[in-house]
């Protein structure tokens, strides 16, 4: 899915790159410094009015270093954002596939807005910790050692002024904006979480909190949550802004200490008065990266409670953890679907103590349809997830002979495909759905996808809506399957409940996979529609290893088997709540 690269390598790469960008930085500081003592120096030494000629040396100093702090800056932005978007690429990825690992199942209670401000928003602020932290510092480090030394050199007394300054303000600054500012983070984690989860609420359900005029009330928590962010952030403004003060009134000791000094040095004859400028104006350019610490501990500060936060994902425990070496997956050494063999099948979804499947046993031979029937609740849904390896298991699943535990769980979905009742419905065309399961697979693949999962009438519905909304340009838009391209809204709000279903069958037959598992393929359909839509999919199956869930007859001649599971009953842990009843012949 993502391209792989040693993480060793990645972060070597991107250390070195980060510590170009610290150096460039510190160089673009140095350039301002030098700037403002070389123009410090040049216009009190033009007050005297010597040959040009004596002044040539500054002139084109003040140009170079002028050019180059830009340049450098410039650089500077340039290679260290560079290097922490692309530490954040791999982040963001390393989270999300820590994130398939856990789903379905293994996502502990997690709001979804919650879940989101964790994938978006803290990732982002842990790459914030470089760019905003620890550069900075860095930067701070080198120019305020660079700025004590020329000031010590010009007037030793007047160095040890600025190095007291440089240190109070180094110190003082971030040390009270991180102390003060730590609880308002800790109330601006938790209200980002709320804003998001309740924007995300009132978006979702619109139509249901107008239908039932409780759309006001939503609002007005989601603005309570807001204001609690906003009184959040301004506190954190507000402590940002009391370091700068310490910051300011640092530099201002730092420059009336440099002109007392400075002044009877002038007098004694100790230092000459050209230089007294550049005495007095180091100071404000040694404290321009100084000013920027109080902001830099916060952001590091947001970054470790980010951190954090992301570390509450990637140690989650996996439901289903790979093994250490897992087998390659051969599922019929003879080619075609797996033979699948269970027997006294048990699985606990996570969280539970009850496993809600018990003493399960099947046998599926290649190419056989079986259907799974049972009331709700009696582990028809669990089969399907431990089928695609999204859950452990006790006794014994196999798959052409080997444990399905000594398989990868990425092998087993490539050969095991899924049909969700629940199938999700992206905000994008048809077409675009579909090919989530193939991305290479042509539009004639994709028109005959949807006829096998009985979507015929309405993708000719809509390309006849395609054809009459079509510019009269001269394009064919009356082809086959121009309706493709028809956006299916949010969440699929365009099409009903029962097309949403036959999408997701038209995506997994599309996928092509071996084994298919589908998980109740006529819900939402009346019974007519139900009939037609499984002997299209049984059409398609041919060939295919296939367990039908479903909790309804099926018409004659979609299944070879039929296995029916018991209703859950309230027994204790080790008795079993799912009994396999009997197994008959289709029909």
């Amino acid at each position: 899915m993502f391209p792989r690269r040693p993480l060793s390598q990645w972060r070597n790469a991107i250390a070195l790159e980060l510590g170009l960008g610290a150096v460039l930085g510190a160089l673009a500081q140095l350039s301002a410094l030098a700037l403002l003592a070389v123009a410090a120096y040049l216009i009190s030494r033009a007050w005297q009015q010597p040959p040009i000629l004596y002044l040539m040396v500054a002139i084109t100093s003040v140009r170079l270093f002028g050019i180059s702090r830009g340049v450098l800056r410039y650089a500077e932005r340039l290679v260290s954002h560079d290097a922490a978007f692309r530490g954040l690429e791999r982040l963001r990825i390393a989270v999300w596939r820590k994130l398939i690992r856990l789903a379905p199942a293994g996502i502990p209670v997690w709001r979804s807005g919650d879940l989101q401000a964790r994938v978006v928003d803290d990732v982002d602020g842990v790459g914030d910790r470089w760019l905003r932290g620890a550069l900075p510092v860095t930067s701070a480090c080198i120019v305020a050692a660079a700025a004590v030394a020329l000031q010590a050199t010009l007037l030793p007394a007047a160095g040890a002024i600025l190095a007291a300054a440089l240190l109070a303000a180094a110190l003082g600054g971030p040390a009270l904006a991180s102390w003060s500012s730590r609880i308002a983070l800790r109330a601006t984690r938790d209200a980002r979480g709320d804003l998001t989860e309740g924007v995300r609420s009132c978006l979702h359900g619109r139509e249901e909190l107008v239908a039932a005029g409780t759309d006001a009330v939503a609002l007005e928590r989601v603005v309570e949550v807001e204001n609690r962010l906003r009184v959040a952030q301004a506190r954190i403004a507000w402590t940002a802004g009391l370091g700068q003060a310490v910051g300011l009134a640092a530099m201002a000791a730092a420059l009336i200490g440099a002109l007392w000094t400075g002044v009877p040095a002038v007098a004694a004859g100790t230092l000459d008065g050209v230089l007294l400028a550049v005495v007095a104006l180091v100071p404000l350019a040694a404290f321009e990266p100084v000013l920027a610490l109080p902001a830099a501990a916060q952001q590091t500060a947001v970054a470790k409670a980010c951190g954090k936060r992301l570390l509450d994902i990637t140690r989650a425990p996996e439901p289903r953890p790979d093994p250490a070496e897992p087998m390659e997956f051969e599922p019929n050494p003879l080619g075609g679907p797996p033979y699948i063999e269970i027997k006294r099948l048990s699985v606990t979804w996570p969280g539970s103590d009850t496993p809600a499947l018990h003493g399960f046993d099947l046998t599926v031979q290649p190419g056989e349809r079986v259907a799974v029937m049972g009331p709700s609740g009696s582990g028809k849904s669990t089969l399907a997830a431990a089928l695609m390896g999204f859950l452990p298991y006790e006794g014994s699943l196999r798959f052409g002979g080997v444990e399905l535990s000594e398989y990868d769980g990425d092998d087993i979905r490539r050969t095991v495909g899924l049909c969700s009742q629940d199938a999700h419905i992206f905000d994008t065309t048809l077409a675009e759905n579909l090919r989530l399961a193939r991305p290479s697979a042509t539009d004639d693949d994709l028109v005959r996808a949807l006829r096998w999962a009985g979507l015929r009438d309405w993708l000719d519905g809509l390309d006849r809506a395609a054809r009459d909304d079509a510019p009269d340009d001269g394009a064919p838009a009356d082809r086959p399957g121009a309706g493709l391209q028809t956006r299916l809204g949010e969440h699929g709000r365009a099409v009903s409940g029962g097309e949403r279903g036959r999408i997701a069958l038209a995506r997994c037959l599309l996928a092509d996979r071996e084994v298919l598992v589908l998980d109740e393929p006529d819900a939402h359909l009346d019974a007519a529609t139900a009939a037609r839509v499984l002997r299209t999919t049984a059409a398609a199956l041919e060939g295919k290893t296939a367990i039908v869930i479903t909790h309804r007859p099926l018409p004659d001649g979609v299944v070879d088997r039929v296995v029916h599971l018991g209703a859950p009953v309230p027994t204790p842990r080790d008795a079993p709540n799912n009994r396999l009843l009997d197994v008959a012949p289709a029909g």
